[in-house]
């Protein structure tokens, strides 16, 4: 009780909430006294360290020791124990069940978790290699376990009588991330061997293969979500699957432009650059998607025209620290990605204007992390200052004196640049490294036209 009513007052009041630094206090009391005297931890103890871990700048080191104290617990087993006795019919649904699918919820809330922040690597994850989601998929490192859970089990607690949308979201979050840690392992595979680093058929193969993928699986889990008992769950609950399925995409694709080890865009080959353009357009649909549903405000009254909040920023300031870096993440890189593709001017200035909404969202609807709020807004400023640059270069080169080429390009190489600490130490999404450097003073001048 005292974790969920400090993230409460963390997310009604800011911060610098005095009842949530009181909780948050008591809770780190509670913890490091469970810590010192090895008692057996308890479910609430676990569900606390859960809740704390996904509201905290420590929670790699609070998540495993969430999954520490699970399979202290026994939780491993759970999941297997659950599907055997709902596929005896002739066993009904009792106490004990509703307990083992309550206790597979947790287990699979705290996998989750350790999979967004991906730093709990230790001889403990053997142990749970059979019934675990993947790890680390989005931390920047490969799982460190061989996944044998299938969806075929997870969809048959799908159909359980105990699942509640929350327990469908939670499940298709694990599918997804079983299809993803098998295409990661695919991807890194190719780099096992020097001839398979060239190899762009396999890599297309991969990708490919993984992209039918993840459309199955979107397709699939609306038809399970639009089919659920309650209709009022459905939109936001469509609408995550939508922003899910773009990430994944947008992720599969760095990741395999990473394998190529070329960081550098003007030297890359069609193949590498079709594979940043699908990113970016992945990055573009995920920030729609975010916002679908919001309606700004047609005139400056606000009383008169009021806006209508997304469904899914309507909720944002419940939600975990991850999906804030992911956020900032996916607005900078759509931008960055933009410049560096040289898309056209109007196509930017189309992203900074969707930028700009979704900045003004997250300030109307929560009182927000005040550093992923900074990202987002120097993420804006930066690509605006570069956007200008160009503008100032074409009517410069329009004039009688010509800019030279060594006067230019400073804003949007400071953008190029621009790689918040948040991802470097905290979180280590895949994409921001790459940059466009034109290998000689003649390559500027190429298709000039369409720089951006």
């Amino acid at each position: 009780m005292d974790a969920i009513v400090s993230i409460g007052c963390r997310a009604e009041e800011g911060f610098h909430s005095q009842t949530y630094r009181q909780l948050q206090s008591r809770l780190r009391d509670h913890l490091a006294s469970l810590l010192i005297k090895a008692t057996l931890p308890t479910i609430e103890d676990i569900q606390a360290i859960t809740l704390m871990a996904a509201y905290s700048e420590n929670g790699a080191v609070l998540i495993a020791l969430a999954l520490r104290f699970a399979i202290q617990l026994g939780m491993p087993t759970i999941v297997d124990q659950l599907v055997a006795r709902s596929t005896n019919r002739s066993n009904p649904s009792g106490v004990e069940e509703r307990e083992l699918y309550r206790l597979s919820r947790l287990w699979h809330g705290v996998c989750n978790l350790e999979l967004l922040y991906g730093y709990a690597h230790s001889l403990m994850l053997v142990a749970v290699a059979d019934d675990c989601c993947s790890f680390s998929l989005d931390g920047g490192k490969m799982p460190g376990m061989t996944l044998h859970i299938s969806p075929r089990k997870i969809r048959s607690l799908v159909n359980h009588p105990e699942r509640t949308p929350v327990d469908v979201r939670l499940l298709s979050q694990i599918e997804l991330n079983i299809i993803r840690s098998e295409a990661y392992s695919k991807l890194i595979s190719t780099c096992s061997d020097s001839s398979l680093v060239q190899d762009e058929t396999r890599l297309r193969t991969i990708l490919d293969d993984t992209t039918v993928e993840l459309c199955l699986w979107r397709d699939d889990w609306a038809t399970v979500v639009s089919t659920d008992p309650s209709p009022q769950q459905r939109p936001i609950a469509l609408q995550n699957l939508k922003i899910q399925h773009q990430w994944a995409l947008m992720t599969l694709h760095l990741k395999a432009t990473t394998t190529t080890g070329i960081e550098n865009i003007a030297i890359m080959t069609d193949f590498q650059k079709d594979s940043v353009r699908k990113a970016k357009e992945a990055a573009a649909l995920h920030l729609q998607y975010v916002l679908e549903g919001a309606v700004p405000p047609v005139s400056n009254s606000e009383s008169s025209h009021p806006a209508h909040t997304s469904s899914y920023l309507g909720t944002f300031k419940w939600t975990l620290d991850y999906v804030w870096a992911k956020c900032a993440f996916s607005v900078l890189l759509v931008l960055k990605l933009a410049v560096l593709l040289r898309d056209p001017v109007p196509s930017v200035m189309m992203l900074l204007r969707d930028a700009h909404r979704l900045l003004e969202e997250l300030k109307r609807v929560t009182v927000g992390h005040i550093a992923y709020f900074q990202i987002l807004q120097t993420s804006i400023e930066k690509c605006e200052a570069a956007l200008r640059e160009y503008v100032s270069q074409q009517n410069a080169m329009a004039g009688p004196e010509p800019t030279s080429p060594e006067s230019a390009g400073t804003a949007e190489d400071d953008f190029q640049g621009y790689v918040p600490s948040e991802f470097v130490f905290e979180w280590d999404f895949p994409g921001l490294n790459l940059k466009h450097m034109p290998l000689a003073w003649q390559d500027y001048f190429i298709n000039i036209d369409n720089l951006l």
